[in-house]
């Protein structure tokens, strides 16, 4: 059994370039009340809520953003305006008001700023805080490595990113870590992938415009059973190549590792995940849903087998380039 991953180890701090505004300024109060009958997705969904579109407007929000929204006694959890309707009241559904702390309607302040900058991981483990970390040459556009749900909100998958990253030369790195003083807590910091915005996470906006090659993401899920799935919208041949190197790696653990199928839960092939939008034609993505078991227990392990695809990935590539360079100057 590989030894098991700790907060103080690898990934305990990534270099990170600064972003956010300085304050949560841009931000405006605000009741928060029951999502009514006809709003299905405030009813049914944890992480949204509804808005006026003119405050939203006013501090450079709109529809499909992510927002941070503040309890009056000090709450906060992060949530997707899912619906925009002209009324000076932010509504959500009882599971929305409860992931804050609450079943009860309450008063809150909303604002622009999702993340928190210039934070350690010490500092935003200690204020149950919400950061940002971007690690990148400002240039490569091999590898994009994701690990939006570290710290303790999917424990070990910022550690596995960063693990990646360190073994395949120049990969860039963006995650986000929620903590949690308390349990379950730090849930209210998740972001469901398909819907996180550039334009609500200053790092990723950085990087997200550059088209990279290939991504991979790695996520924490709950089965019955010890699972790694292999998903994404990048080519069979390549989480074909994951999955096996991968179950190679921890043959001997007694986890279960396949590929997803087309459509099912956690498969992470919709367009719109990050892992695959960032990448080149949104083909290049690679993700991979974990128990807490194979994140605990084997989690660098399953990091260093997915390195491996990947610097021979990216190898042959370059060798295939200047193979085709070599042969041109040879026609000349």
């Amino acid at each position: 059994m590989d030894t098991p991953i700790k907060r103080t180890g690898v990934g305990a701090d990534l270099p990170a370039t600064a972003g956010g505004a300085a304050g949560m300024t841009n931000s405006f109060d605000t009741p928060v009340r029951r999502a009514l009958e006809v709003q299905v997705d405030l009813i049914g969904h944890a992480e949204h809520c509804s808005a006026d579109p003119g405050r939203l407007a006013a501090i450079g929000r709109d529809r499909g953003h992510q927002v941070r929204i503040t309890r009056d006694e000090g709450s906060k959890a992060i949530y997707t305006i899912s619906e925009l309707r002209d009324e000076q009241v932010v509504r959500m559904g009882k599971v929305g008001r409860e992931r804050i702390g609450t079943s009860d309607e309450f008063d809150a302040t909303v604002s622009a700023q999702v993340v928190v900058d210039g934070l350690s991981d010490e500092q935003a483990e200690e204020t149950d805080e919400f950061v940002e970390r971007l690690s990148d040459d400002g240039s490569q556009s091999g590898l994009l490595v994701l690990a939006p749900h570290g710290g303790d909100i999917e424990p070990h998958t910022d550690e596995q990113a960063i693990r990646v990253a360190l073994r395949v030369d120049g990969a860039t790195v963006w995650l986000c870590k929620g903590f949690s003083q308390g349990p379950g807590t730090a849930a209210r910091f998740h972001i469901t992938s398909d819907e996180i915005r550039e334009e609500c996470f200053p790092l990723l906006g950085n990087v997200a415009s550059r088209g990279f090659r290939y991504a991979v993401s790695f996520h924490g899920f709950v089965q019955p059973e010890p699972t790694i799935l292999v998903g994404g919208a990048g080519p069979d041949w390549l989480k074909l190549w994951v999955a096996a190197a991968v179950r190679r790696r921890i043959s001997d653990a007694g986890i279960t590792v396949r590929v997803g199928r087309k459509g099912e839960p956690f498969n992470g092939d919709d367009p719109a995940n990050i892992v695959n939008r960032l990448t080149l034609g949104g083909h290049g993505g690679v993700q991979l849903e974990q128990t807490i078991e194979a994140r605990s227990d084997h989690g660098l392990a399953i990091a260093d087998a997915v390195a491996g695809v990947f610097r021979s990935v990216l190898r042959r590539r370059y060798l295939l380039i200047w193979w085709w360079r070599l042969r041109a100057l040879t026609v000349r």
